[in-house]
């Protein structure tokens, strides 16, 4: 038994007609009858035929109820599918390191509820060694972190992000924000608190 099998009994079905069913399917006639009669060699008889009519045994109106919820089910799985590729829908579980959770959490949520609302997504932050566990155990499907975090990244496939812009952040009238440039050295006299 196959998916064109219950296919052709469930065009068979509708149409009460082998010829009218071929045709409707793009088959031959015998080539309909032929993929029937093997369906019913292997579950027995599907269809009375009386004359120029063909009839559902009990059994081929069971097989065909049967038959018309897996072809539904199948063309779901097929829609999902094309879906999940367009990144329409589906899932994903996305583990971000300190900075990335930081800087990134809130606009990737606003992008992803903006450009694909049936996406479920499920944020995990964390530190980089436990997330690159969870990466590798697959319990997450990606994770962005600091690239000085990765240990040893052969069995994974890495990607850079684009370079973002950062700078230091000083309360109005510091030291600092008098200053017209600023060097490294010139922070690192006061306390720095950063993710």
């Amino acid at each position: 038994m196959n998916l064109a099998q219950l296919a052709h009994l469930v065009a068979l079905l509708e149409t009460g007609s082998f010829t009218r069913a071929a045709e409707a399917l793009h088959l031959s006639q015998p080539a309909f009858s032929r993929s029937i009669q093997l369906l019913e060699g292997e579950l027995g008889p599907l269809v009375d035929r009386i004359g120029k009519r063909n009839e559902p045994t009990p059994l081929g109106r069971l097989v065909g109820q049967r038959a018309r919820r897996v072809l539904a089910e199948v063309e779901e799985i097929r829609r999902e599918a094309e879906m999940l590729a367009q990144g329409e829908t589906g899932a994903i579980r996305l583990g971000l390191g300190a900075a990335p959770s930081a800087l990134l959490s809130v606009p990737l949520m606003q992008h992803l509820l903006a450009q694909y609302p049936k996406l479920r997504v499920k944020l995990s932050r964390g530190p980089s060694d436990s997330l690159l566990v969870s990466l590798r155990e697959r319990v997450l499907d990606a994770l962005i972190v600091h690239i000085r975090t990765l240990d040893n990244e052969e069995d994974l496939d890495v990607a850079p992000m684009p370079a973002l812009a950062s700078g230091f952040v000083c309360r109005p009238g510091h030291a600092l924000a008098g200053m017209r440039a600023v060097a490294l050295t010139d922070v690192l006299r006061y306390p720095v608190v950063s993710t």
